[in-house]
């Protein structure tokens, strides 16, 4: 695939400031097959939150599952897996990995009863909630006492580098604007929970830039709020977003990434 196809899916325009859930199911569809290829970013922050689940649980929900990557081990945590996603072509994937109890819906929809579960795990999915205060207090709200939920999502600077490089190229910022950690802890304060909140820098290295943009879409990452480049990119600005993009002293590319680990309880 052409590095100047990969850019243009990842540029498409879409009304600023709106999450379009039926482009991020397709977006996510897509990447069903090709998901576990690219997906370092949360292999590592779904790592972190497992350390912070109990043990043993009647009773958990994998909240925007994806592909199911963290399944087996969740149900080595709970004697009943839900899975829950809005893509149903990545929960075909994850159902192959474990026993769990499949739900296809919108996690804003919050389609499961109040005080039902032990604990929630929810890998990078905040930043693709419509309304982040909503989906913080609502799903606190589903757990039992006593329970937890676990969460992680992107802060803002995340990407930065590839931020600057597109103002410098043509103005625009082509990435999601991701939620202030000042705005995040009284989102987590309105849901008159006890919560706790980490931040921590992850950083991604690449030879090329295109690693990092064939990562963006394969993971079904593509861009759904903020403001968009019109238009096509063209291979001269292609070659020069490359020269642009900074670089290490080993001549790779690092895309840094402001992560969030929460936990809310019950």
């Amino acid at each position: 695939m052409a590095i100047e196809q990969v850019t243009t899916e990842l540029t498409e325009p879409q009304a600023a400031e709106c999450i379009d859930k039926q482009k991020v199911a397709a977006a996510f569809g897509r990447a069903a097959h090709s998901y576990e290829q690219h997906n370092e970013l949360q292999r590592r922050s779904g790592n972190a939150l497992l350390a912070r689940l109990p043990e043993w649980a009647d009773t958990g929900l994998d909240l925007g599952c994806g592909s199911g990557w963290f399944a087996p081990r969740l149900k080595l945590k709970a004697r009943q897996l839900l899975a829950l996603d809005l893509s149903p072509d990545m929960l075909q994937q994850a159902t192959k990995k474990a026993d769990i109890t499949p739900i296809c819906a919108d996690m804003d929809a919050m389609p499961l009863p109040a005080q039902s579960l032990d604990w929630i795990f929810a890998n990078l999915c905040l930043q693709w909630s419509a309304d982040p205060a909503a989906w913080l207090k609502g799903w606190s709200e589903r757990l039992k006492p006593g329970g937890v939920l676990v969460f992680s999502t992107l802060l803002a600077g995340s990407l930065h580098e590839l931020e600057s490089s597109w103002q410098q190229l043509d103005g625009h910022a082509h990435i999601n604007r991701f939620i202030a950690p000042d705005t995040l802890e009284q989102q987590l304060t309105a849901t008159g929970r006890r919560w706790q909140l980490e931040q921590v820098d992850e950083q991604l290295c690449y030879p090329k830039l295109k690693g990092l943009l064939l990562d963006l879409k394969g993971i079904g990452a593509n861009r759904v709020n903020g403001d968009r480049r019109p238009g096509l990119m063209g291979k001269q600005a292609w070659q020069r977003l490359n020269l642009i993009y900074p670089k290490n002293n080993q001549g790779h590319c690092v895309a840094t990434y402001r992560l969030a680990y929460g936990v809310i309880y019950g």
